[in-house]
């Protein structure tokens, strides 16, 4: 009996498809996000490149300018990045507003573009993960504007002295034995609040063009880096010129005691 020659696999065309699709696909291009020196790696198998986060992405004119002092302020790559994360986690459309982007049929899609160019993903039809507030308009050099401002105003016009003189009346009786407790308590809440005056001042959150290495505990920074976010850098800056307009009347109020 004859051997009848070898057939081909029957699914031979089966087996180049798939040869033919395996050479075809790549990995997925991988974004890596490095906190520390400000900087968005990009890689893929043939390329990489960086995107820095002190990269300008635009400019919008402020909130809070007076029509004829109208400022504008710039907007980082790094803090785009800062409110597509996590505690505010914002969709296209809050970010458009806060970018001053007229509505359009297709702007979210131009926006979800525009930020893909600089190495930054925005899901279409995110949720927002928190709710809209009146810090959520400013971006972070207007917010720290108004930090400055707030702490001007602190600095000069807060009436330390007087409250100082109407409080050391109504609560000490000016006797030497009262006078004396009351100065204690005063200067146990210098004592304090230099405390956390201290803490604040160390506080190295990422901010605008700033991306300062930390030197609090991990735990403690997290936290404070937390509430500069949700507060755009407004946060701690204001809480230190409150700080500082108490420390103002505690000042003043010891100066009375000890002139009696």
């Amino acid at each position: 009996m004859g051997t009848s020659p070898p057939r081909a696999p029957a699914n031979i065309t089966e087996q180049r498809g798939v040869i033919r699709k395996a050479a075809c696909s790549r990995p997925k291009p991988m974004i890596t996000t490095c906190p520390m020196n400000g900087q968005l790696i990009h890689s893929s198998n043939q390329t990489s490149h960086t995107v820095n986060y002190l990269d300008v992405f635009c400019s919008v004119p402020g909130r809070l300018s007076l029509l004829s002092s109208a400022a504008k302020y710039k907007v980082t790559v790094g803090e785009i990045h800062r409110r597509l994360s996590p505690p505010e986690c914002l969709n296209a459309s809050v970010l458009g507003g806060i970018l001053r982007r007229a509505k359009s049929k297709d702007g979210g899609k131009s926006l979800r573009d525009q930020l893909k160019r600089v190495g930054l993903q925005l899901p279409a039809g995110r949720r927002k993960a928190t709710n809209v507030n009146s810090l959520t308009a400013l971006v972070e050099f207007e917010a720290m504007h108004l930090a400055k401002d707030f702490n001007a105003v602190c600095e000069n016009e807060f009436p330390a002295r007087a409250i100082a003189e109407h409080l050391t009346r109504a609560n000490c009786s000016m006797e030497s034995l009262d006078m004396q407790r009351r100065k204690n308590m005063l200067l146990a809440t210098k004592a304090t609040l230099a405390e956390l005056k201290e803490l604040l001042s160390n506080d190295r959150s990422p901010i605008c063009s700033s991306r300062p290495q930390p030197i609090l505990e991990p735990i403690v920074q997290s936290r404070l880096t937390h509430f500069s976010m949700v507060t755009h850098g407004f946060g701690s800056p204001a809480i230190l010129a409150a700080i500082n307009a108490i420390m103002n009347w505690l000042n003043e109020s010891v100066k009375l005691l000890d002139a009696k």
